[in-house]
């Protein structure tokens, strides 16, 4: 199969995996019926934050501070681009 074929499969299964994996968090009681985190998802949502922030720093501590801002230059029209199409 064709990487291509590969990415448009995914696309194509993306809502039903979506709906799947929506429909297991509100039977554990992590999101309500319009699908915002409840009381009890709140706490498991802030440490998965917490973790994948901490994972993602080290790339960023190994970057001198020069080349910190170059980044953050270089990813300003994405993020941009992003903020506008409200995909934060």
């Amino acid at each position: 199969m064709r990487a291509a074929d590969l990415t448009t499969k995914a696309a194509t299964n993306a809502p039903t995996r979506l709906a799947a994996v929506m429909d297991g968090l509100r039977e554990r009681g992590l999101v309500d019926t319009d699908g915002r985190f409840t009381d009890a998802g709140r706490e498991p949502k802030q440490r998965i934050e917490v973790l994948t922030d901490e994972l993602a720093a080290p790339p960023y501590n190994a970057l001198s501070p020069a080349e910190l801002d170059e980044l953050v230059t270089e990813l300003e029209p994405i993020t941009a681009t992003l903020v506008s199409a409200r995909s934060q």
